[in-house]
Parts: structure tokens; C-alpha cells; sequence
């Protein structure tokens, strides 16, 4: 595989010459004007998440915008893209096989891509089952068999991580709505929906767990009102989400898993190897980043406690009165009190920087400490910088898997000012 070198926005995002697919539908312009010709109307698609497997195959989400038949509004809808190599391609054949007539939008067997509607997404069971007649009322009669008729209810995609995870609102009429969240086992919607309920009379802000269908692998929740962290800003907010992380972190006796030793070495490792592959040229920095970082990993003194697990500003929402919920408990799980911490100094650091705001970063970040020295005292500050320097690597292949079209240079940034925060931590000429 060699990545595109063209700066073109309508090139494609990779090239693989074991996946002719992938310049069909990873480029806007031509997955448009494949779906134009298929569909027989004008089409518009914003490319949305991306996963890759080299030389064997990528998985598109992405939106899809044209004029309903039936009265030329435009609709957009979530859909999803596959492109295969040849020792891969009995996997369209399956989802041919099980997925509806209707949400077949396009096949082309020579390239082996492949698009349907969001309910060709056979991994996510809840998805193929929205389209089929009164869908919504017989999903609300599994939800909440014991609810008052809602009248009028209906269900839109928030995020859609294909094979992977749906998110979605449910609205009813004269009632609350509810978050949806489906998964691709019911098995992974047991555990989040035990994060839920665990953490909920344990005094922490969090979303109420409303109701879960093992059948459809999907799980019901609180809305909660609000704006995220990120957008809401303001030193009092971040103080407070400073004190709410504090209080999950001394939170005893709630059911969470505990994953195994080294999980978070073996995370920073593979996305050292994605970063290879996809930038061969990073490929020796990454790996060296990823080794002393692991090894740093190893020797920071860790303490046990409650997590949230993917813990940044966009995980927090900020009510009307001021208040924060921590939300998205899928990752939640007993561990070091500096991965919450070293989380959230990442995301944040590296949102500031993008924005060219990085002063306002780290004051974001010593405020949210600030509340979080109020009710506890905080891990190792060393702790905490390792933490966030595995999280830097862990996420700085985030701007490929969300389609940016300048992706590489994006990647490129990122692995660059990791490598500038780990050479602070552990300055040149001492033995790493």
C-alpha cells in the first residue's frame, strides 16, 4: 500500500493496489458519481469514519444526501461502504446474501465494492431491523413494554461506527427522548449496560440506564441536555468536570471489568504499527516512541480505581445549570486513575493545538486538575504525562479514521509533537 501523494481532495484517501475497491469509494467524487449512475438521481456524500485493513479490505461510514422519490426533499441518511481483496470477497457475498433488496444502493463485482444503507451493517443486529414495517413501535414494545402509547415516535443516527457501534436518538411524542446505543454482540451491550448501572446510584453524574434488548443487542438511556465540555468552556465547567472525574475515581464497590495486565502497552503498540503502515516513512519513529513509551508504561507507579476509560472534554456534557454529566460509559473499567487524566491532557492538548489555541489547552487542563485536587489527590504527575503520551500515539492516526483529506499531514503533526512531549519527559541522553 502507498498513501495517495496527491494533495487533489477528490483523490482517493489510500491507494492499495490489492483493493481496486478503495478508489472507488474512498474518494467523494467517485463514490458520488458511482452512486449518481446506479441510483439514476444526483447524490452528495460526506466521508465520515474509516477503517483499513492492508491488502485486505476498508470499511466506509459515510452520508449520503439526494432527493427522496417520492417528493424530491432532500434526505440524507448514514450509509456504509466495503472494498475487498480477491481472498476477501465471499464476505460481500454474505452481506448480499443477508442484508435487504432495499438497502443494496450499489455493487460493482469487478472492483468488489460494495454500498448499502446503514442496515447493511450485519454486524449491528438493531440496524437491519429499523427498516422493516413499524420497526420503532416494536422496538419501543421490547424497550418498554410497560410505557404509555407514545403516539408519534421516531429514531435518528447520531454516530454510526460501521460493524462496529450505532448511536442514535429515539423521540416521542409528550415524552423524554432516549439515547440509543447498539453493538455488535449483545454480550458488549451486557457490559456497558452493567458501566451504566453500576455507577448510577454510586452518586457520580452520569446517564440513567433506561432499558436493554439482548435480542437486538442494544441498550436505552438518558438524553442529557446540554453542550459538551469542549464547546461549553469556561474555567468554572472545566473545575467542575474536574470534581466529577475526582468522584468516579472514589467510587467503590461498583461492577466494572478489569483488563489485562498490559492492555494499554498492547494499544499503544498497535497503533505504532497502524501509523507504519499507513506512513512507512514514520515507521521507525513511531516504533521507537511506542517502545520507550511502553516501557515508561511499566515503571510509573499505578493505584486501582473506577475509570471512565476514554475520558476527554467531548465525554462530558454540561447541563443548563452548569452541572456535568459524564457520558459514553462503554469503556469504563478498574485501572490507574492517571489513564482518565493522561486522556484527557491528550485529547485536549491536541484539540488546542490543531485550533492554534494551545495556551488555552493547558489552561483548560489545570483547571479541570484543579477540581480534581478538591475532592482527591491526583495520581504521579509523571504518571499522568506518560499516560498522555500513550494516548497522543494512541490517537494520532484519529484524522484517517475520520476521513480528513490532508490526513497524512495530520498523522505526521501528531507523531512529531508526540515525539517533542516524550523528549521533555525523558530529555536526550538519558537512556530510554
Amino acid at each position: 500500500m502507498s498513501r495517495r501523494a496527491s494533495r487533489d481532495p477528490n483523490a482517493p484517501l489510500i491507494e492499495d493496489p490489492d483493493l481496486p475497491g478503495a478508489g472507488l469509494i474512498l474518494s467523494r467524487a467517485n463514490l458520488e458519481a458511482w452512486l449518481t449512475e446506479d441510483l439514476g438521481r444526483p447524490v452528495a456524500v460526506r466521508l465520515r469514519r474509516l477503517r483499513y485493513k492492508p491488502g485486505t479490505s476498508v470499511v466506509l461510514g459515510f452520508d449520503l444526501t439526494t432527493a427522496s422519490r417520492r417528493d424530491g426533499v432532500a434526505v440524507t441518511e448514514p450509509c456504509v461502504a466495503w472494498a475487498y481483496a480477491d481472498h476477501a470477497e465471499a464476505k460481500i457475498a454474505k452481506t448480499l446474501e443477508r442484508v435487504p433488496v432495499e438497502a443494496c444502493l450499489a455493487h460493482d463485482p469487478s472492483a468488489r465494492a460494495l454500498v448499502t444503507t446503514a442496515a447493511g451493517d450485519r454486524a449491528l443486529p438493531l440496524l437491519s431491523r429499523l427498516v422493516e414495517p413499524d420497526a420503532t413501535t416494536r422496538l419501543l414494545d421490547r424497550l418498554l413494554p410497560d410505557a404509555p402509547d407514545p403516539g408519534r415516535a421516531w429514531i435518528r443516527t447520531v454516530r454510526h461506527n460501521p460493524e462496529r457501534r450505532w448511536v442514535g436518538v429515539l423521540e416521542r411524542a409528550g415524552e423524554p427522548d432516549l439515547l440509543l446505543r447498539a453493538y455488535s454482540s449483545s454480550a458488549r451491550m451486557m457490559r456497558a449496560a452493567r458501566s451504566y448501572k453500576s455507577l448510577d446510584p454510586a452518586g457520580v453524574p452520569t446517564p440513567h440506564l433506561v432499558a436493554r434488548s439482548r435480542s437486538h443487542s442494544v441498550l436505552a438511556v438518558a438524553w442529557v441536555e446540554g453542550d459538551t465540555l469542549e464547546v461549553a468552556g469556561g474555567e468554572d465547567r472545566w473545575r467542575a468536570a474536574g470534581c466529577a472525574l475526582a468522584r468516579l475515581h472514589d467510587t467503590t464497590h461498583v461492577k466494572l471489568p478489569t483488563p489485562d495486565p498490559g492492555h494499554d502497552v498492547a494499544a499503544v503498540d498497535r497503533a505504532a504499527q497502524q501509523i507504519g503502515q499507513l506512513l512507512p516513512e514514520l515507521a521507525g519513529e513511531v516504533l521507537a516512541i511506542a517502545e520507550t513509551t511502553a516501557r515508561l508504561l511499566d515503571d510509573v507507579p499505578c493505584d486501582e480505581v473506577a475509570l471512565h476509560g476514554d475520558f476527554s472534554a467531548d465525554q462530558v456534557v454540561v447541563g443548563p445549570d452548569g452541572n456535568p454529566v459524564l457520558i459514553d460509559l462503554d469503556s469504563a473499567h478498574w485501572g490507574s486513575s492517571a489513564t482518565d487524566l493522561g486522556c484527557l491532557v491528550a485529547s485536549t492538548l491536541t484539540h488546542a493545538e490543531t485550533v492554534g489555541l494551545g495556551s488555552q489547552g493547558e489552561r483548560d487542563v489545570a483547571a479541570l486538575l484543579a477540581g480534581y485536587l478538591a475532592v482527591r489527590r491526583p495520581p504521579d504527575r509523571v504518571a499522568v504525562d506518560v499516560q498522555a503520551i500513550a494516548f497522543r500515539l494512541r490517537k494520532a492516526a484519529d484524522p484517517f479514521r475520520t476521513c480528513a483529506p490532508d490526513w497524512a499531514d495530520q498523522v505526521t503533526l501528531r507523531v512529531h509533537r508526540t515525539r517533542a512531549a516524550l523528549d521533555a519527559l525523558v530529555p536526550v541522553g538519558v537512556s530510554r
